[in-house]
């Protein structure tokens, strides 16, 4: 078993790009980043996916750290900047009608069928995924962006946006798969006999 470094050494390693030490930096601090997420997004699935985001920022930037100031303070001054960063990108994104999924844009997803119901479950799957899921969903498969697209637009890594949009096609393939109970299946016969 490794010793564990102290994170001043941690730091330093990390500036040289040591995964190791960057793993231990991130155990660390990810509870304090992923409060810090909590509290800007009220969502838990979100918060999880920039908590991760953050810290790809912060391993990108880890070489501007010149101990200055505390690392926990530097680290809460990226992770606060990024936040911005995303809040703003989403306000013009809704603005532009980007982010939603609508009825128009449904129509062009690739079912296997055309049938009603299946496109009812369709947006009722992805309606059930996080925001920053269902945008990588939205720009994937629906719009046609590459992942390095993708990871530009929203200021994410390539390997970012293919974890996220694996994500996103698990949570829509167990969402689509699980058994509706009897009123989910009462509706889905009154909108097929309409």
């Amino acid at each position: 078993m490794q010793k564990q470094m102290s994170e001043e050494q941690a730091i330093k390693r990390a500036q040289n790009g040591d995964s190791v030490a960057q793993g231990q930096l991130y155990d660390l601090h990810r509870f304090r980043i992923y409060s810090l997420c909590l509290h800007y997004t009220a969502d838990p699935f979100d918060a999880e996916d920039l908590t991760q985001d953050t810290f790809i920022q912060v391993f990108r930037k880890i070489g501007t750290f010149r101990g200055e100031a505390q690392f926990t303070s530097w680290l809460y001054k990226i992770a606060l900047n990024y936040l911005r960063l995303r809040a703003r990108q989403r306000r013009r994104d809704d603005r532009l009608g980007i982010r939603h999924v609508s009825d128009d844009v449904l129509c062009m997803v690739k079912a296997r069928s055309s049938n009603l119901i299946q496109k009812v479950a369709i947006k009722q799957a992805l309606s059930h995924l996080t925001s920053l899921r269902r945008e990588t969903v939205q720009l994937h498969d629906i719009e046609g962006f590459t992942h390095n697209e993708i990871a530009w637009r929203l200021g994410v890594t390539v390997i970012a946006s293919k974890s996220r949009l694996h994500r996103a096609h698990a949570a829509l393939r167990d969402f689509l798969n699980r058994p509706r109970d009897i009123h989910s299946r009462h509706e889905k016969f009154t909108v097929a006999d309409q």
